[in-house]
């Protein structure tokens, strides 16, 4: 795990130069790591960011940092490459505010509309009508995700597997596999998260400048913000993948190829770096500041940054992002934008990015393992601390359980259907063992509540008779049995 504070170079334009390298405290020349390592190199100085990189997904709660996940496989069989400030990571979906950025210095341009019907300027696929009603969705509602549309998200390819089209993933037909985005519920009416939603808007942006999105997203975003460590492109190819972090699955093991591939591009398919990911943060605040130089224009970055929609209850994000502007989700204090961010989830990576509207303050933490919600649960609210964070409170959102918070807990029971739930203390801490399934790890996130480390599972502690366990938004009552 890596944590610096930055500074541009001059010379590269590209890569953050570590904190503790600067020739002399009332210098203004870094060291800078990428061009000139054994030289100095004018710098430009930063504002109070915070970049994070870890190979070790696993390692925050194994107390193995320095022997964390291998991020590239070394040469000819040798020792894997530690991450540096210029490893790439895929974003998952971070992708989509990157990419509503470009999204909206082209509304700026008169080239699209946020407020009109998609549907029209679509080539290949059109949005499906249900029966005979043929719903208005337009751009403004698929960047705040209140369009009403399904498919919430993607599960990537694995290497070897056939990729699908763009038009194939839309339609739900072979060899896609997640369903054909369509309209689930009334426009407007509420926020649904849908990947669904920003894959139509990588259609809107081809079909529209007839440019492949990861060439035009390049255009409008990634060269002009200097972010040279990231790419849009579904393969990414040498030299760029021979130093991507590999993906690793929760318990440790690698991602067969090393990673999935996603045509959803916009979605899930940017592949960055923390370092990459605050500059385009700090693209966002300068446009909200009306800097001379701002990628955007003042009032189009008071349209990103409105809120557009709330989450509902008990699905606020890490530092409290309960709302959702055009891309970013947000914390708002009296009616106002303080924070905002988003996170992300692909097969073998999870990140998260959190800047202040007006601070220059902020973090982006990048990980290369299914379980690095760890690692960002307690990196974040480090920083926060570190960094005098006001106006913010962070919960670490997984924790290790102290045996004697949930030494009531402890002991067997079994479902209407007979499924058989055991939880035991291990000296790691308690597990859960689910019938013949190996034990789960588990992680305290309230006094009643324990999450599993490395699955999408809750169990909460509903009496002492009895528990319940929770999972993709069902509930099933266990009741208690002997103790063992």
């Amino acid at each position: 795990m890596r944590t610096d504070i930055p500074s541009l170079c001059r010379t590269c334009g590209g890569g953050w130069i570590p904190h503790g390298t600067r020739a002399s405290k009332s210098s203004a020349a870094w060291t800078c790591p990428r061009c000139s390592p054994n030289t100095v190199c004018p710098a430009v100085p930063s504002r109070s960011w915070t970049a994070a990189g870890s190979s070790g997904a696993r390692s925050a709660f194994g107390g193995r940092a320095d022997k964390g996940h291998p991020v590239v496989p070394g040469p000819a069989g040798g020792p894997a490459e530690a991450v540096t400030p210029w490893t790439p990571f895929q974003a998952c979906s971070l992708s989509k505010p990157v990419a509503v950025l470009g999204v909206l210095r082209l509304v700026e341009r008169g080239v699209l509309d946020l407020d009109a019907d998609v549907n029209g300027r679509l080539a290949g696929w059109r949005i499906p009508s249900n029966g005979d009603w043929q719903p208005r969705v337009t751009l403004r509602r698929l960047a705040s995700h209140t369009a009403g549309l399904g498919t919430s998200g993607f599960s990537g390819y694995p290497s070897g597997v056939p990729v699908p089209s763009l038009v194939q993933v839309l339609a739900g037909t072979a060899p896609a596999n997640s369903p054909g985005v369509r309209v689930e519920g009334l426009p407007g009416f509420r926020f649904s998260y849908s990947g669904g939603g920003t894959t139509v808007i990588q259609l809107l942006l081809e079909s529209v400048t007839g440019t492949p999105v990861a060439e035009l997203l390049s255009e409008l975003v990634l060269n002009p913000l200097g972010m040279t460590d990231s790419t849009f492109a579904r393969t990414p190819t040498a030299p760029f993948a021979e130093r991507a972090a590999h993906g690793h699955r929760g318990d440790g093991t690698a991602v067969p190829g090393g990673w999935h591939s996603y045509p959803e591009q916009c979605a899930a398919g940017l592949w960055t770096t923390p370092t990459d990911l605050l500059r385009h943060a700090r693209a966002v605040q300068d446009a909200w500041a009306g800097a001379p130089d701002a990628l955007l224009k003042t009032e189009t970055a008071r349209q990103m940054l409105r809120p557009h929609a709330v989450l509902p209850s008990g699905a606020e994000g890490l530092g409290g992002l309960g709302h959702i502007g055009l891309g970013p989700y947000l914390h708002m204090a009296d009616s106002d934008p303080r924070w905002f961010g988003h996170a992300g989830s692909n097969a073998g990576y999870r990140c998260h990015l959190l800047a202040s509207v007006e601070t220059g303050q902020g973090a982006a933490v990048m990980t290369n393992g299914d379980a690095g919600l760890a690692v960002i649960g307690r990196l974040l609210p480090a920083i926060a601390a570190a960094y005098g964070w006001e106006g913010l409170t962070i919960k670490q959102p997984y924790q290790p359980v102290p045996a004697a918070a949930v030494a009531s807990a402890m002991g067997t029971c079994t479902t209407a259907s007979g499924l058989r739930v055991q939880l035991r203390n291990e000296p790691g801490g308690p597990v859960a063992v689910v019938d013949s399934q190996p034990a789960v790890r588990l992680h305290l996130s309230s006094p009643t509540q324990l999450l599993a480390a490395d699955l999408d599972l809750l169990i909460r502690i509903d009496s002492p008779e009895r528990l319940i366990l929770e999972q993709d938004g069902q509930s099933v009552p266990c009741t208690r049995s002997t103790a063992s």
